[in-house]
């Protein structure tokens, strides 16, 4: 038996290192997946080895930041599977550029990945779980919207809004059944972060953690994982450090 046994799951970003980590761990733990992400080849390749391993999933393209595309999404998983019990908000990006560099398409494009994104895609979920008063809700916060960036304010601001929309939406549907969380990963080594940095400039950042090593996308959908399971009815509105003590919030 899993843990998601015939629950039915969307994650967004899915195609990439922590959402693909994530939708990969809920499959094995029992639950269909519908793979969200804007590059179609990195979806269908997801979704292909979730089945390989016995798993249910399929994969459908996504803007995450129109309303349109995201209304589609929810709908597909809907006329395939019935209901829908669990959302995870991954999709995103990091733009880096100092303040006075960013121009406004920038900032609204980096805005609109991070944060508006995860407005869409709750918001069109929630009629399903209030109908079914059940849901749970998970979107990817960073350390960043704690700290700060010198060189990712952009990116920093829109990990902050999910935070406090993720406490905002929590209070609001806590009668309908659904909890919100949020997981604020810190240094996780998927190809995109690692592939940043020299092997110097790595062994750098790394050696800043107090772990003195970087996560792996696996421990974000471990943390992710516990939020969605009905072991979890009491924690909503908050947000989950996994940084290694990094940073002590």
């Amino acid at each position: 038996m899993g843990k998601l046994d015939n629950k039915i799951a969307i994650v967004t970003g899915a195609g990439g290192g922590i959402g693909g980590a994530i939708a990969l761990r809920f499959a094995r733990e029992g639950a269909r997946i519908a793979i969200a992400d804007i590059d179609g080849e990195t979806g269908k390749s997801r979704a292909a080895e979730i089945t390989q391993e016995g798993g249910q999933a399929f994969s459908i393209v996504t803007d995450v930041t129109r309303k349109g595309s995201v209304e589609q999404m929810v709908q597909a998983a809907l006329d395939r599977w019935g209901r829908v019990d669990i959302l995870v908000n991954v999709a995103g990006g990091a733009l880096v550029k100092p303040v006075i560099e960013i121009s406004e398409t920038e900032w609204d494009h980096i805005i609109n990945m991070n944060l508006k994104s995860v407005f869409l895609c709750s918001q069109a979920v929630l009629p399903a779980m209030m109908k079914q008063n059940y849901g749970k809700i998970v979107s990817i916060s960073s350390i960043y919207g704690f700290t700060g960036n010198a060189t990712r304010a952009s990116y920093a601001a829109a990990k902050a809004g999910v935070a406090v929309f993720t406490k905002s939406l929590a209070l609001e549907v806590v009668k309908d059944g659904i909890n919100v969380n949020a997981v604020a990963p810190g240094r996780i080594a998927t190809d995109r972060v690692r592939g940043h940095y020299t092997e110097e400039e790595w062994a750098e950042r790394v050696a800043q953690i107090p772990m003195k090593r970087a996560g792996t996308p696996e421990e974000i959908a471990s943390a992710a994982l516990f939020l969605v399971t009905d072991e979890n009815k009491y924690i909503t509105g908050q947000t989950i450090h996994v940084n290694g003590a990094w940073l002590n919030w």
